[in-house]
């Protein structure tokens, strides 16, 4: 397995960390009805889970496509359905919740998607070193300097949509 450098250990942790507070968040926006929100939040979550096993197997990845491109090849190689058609379920997670919103359709296929997304973004973090431990708060001296993360740049680009 990789050595990681103590950067990006911390990246690592800031990553999980993150991602799983997006997924909890997640489940929150559900249970307020909030579907547009919750698609923004499970993007989020499961980004940072694809980007957090690439990092642990020394790749950096730059961009939606390279991520879903990567998440793709995650679920390939492990066999797993969830990942690899993760992004493609939550493109169509917008147009599902408008259905609902419309009653023309249960909210059945939204917490399918949902239960999938989530089943995902949990394997993935199996998956990365340290994957099994609790997140830990990064060490101040580990922390990188303020800069824009990876939530900042999606939302600045693309992502769900509401």
């Amino acid at each position: 397995m990789l050595k990681l450098t103590k950067k990006d250990e911390a990246r690592m942790v800031r990553y999980r960390g993150q991602s799983l507070r997006l997924l909890r968040d997640a489940m929150d926006e559900i249970r307020g009805g909030r579907w547009g929100r919750c698609e923004e939040l499970l993007w989020g979550s499961l980004t940072l889970a694809v980007k957090g096993v690439a990092l642990g197997r020394g790749r950096e990845l730059d961009g939606l496509k390279a991520v879903e491109d990567y998440a793709h090849e995650l679920g390939q190689e492990n066999r797993d359905r969830r990942i690899r058609e993760a992004f493609t379920k939550l493109a169509s997670f917008g147009d599902t919740a408008e259905r609902v919103r419309e009653s023309r359709i249960r909210a059945d296929h939204l917490v399918a998607t949902l239960e999938d997304v989530t089943g995902a973004v949990e394997r993935l973090w199996d998956l990365a070193p340290g994957g099994d431990l609790p997140p830990e708060p990064v060490p101040v001296e580990l922390q990188e300097p303020e800069e824009p993360d990876e939530l900042e740049e999606m939302d600045n680009g693309s992502g769900g949509t509401d």
